[in-house]
């Protein structure tokens, strides 16, 4: 059974700065930054499913 643990807010906050910086600094998507941040935090699969397909067949690939 895996164990889910509530992500802390300067978790979500990192990681939402770095869907941020990922798009390019485009302005306006915060709310939808925090959310997605939360969710692949707070589940692993959601995290994996939203990386780019070559990211996760290096990963893959490493293991």
């Amino acid at each position: 059974m895996t164990e889910h643990r509530q992500p802390t807010v300067e978790e979500i906050t990192h990681r939402a700065y770095g869907l941020y910086l990922e798009r390019g600094g485009e302005d306006g998507k915060d709310l939808q930054d925090w959310v997605r941040a939360e969710q692949e935090l707070t589940d692993p699969l959601v995290a994996e499913s939203s990386k780019p397909r070559a990211t996760q067949i290096t990963r893959n690939s490493l293991h």
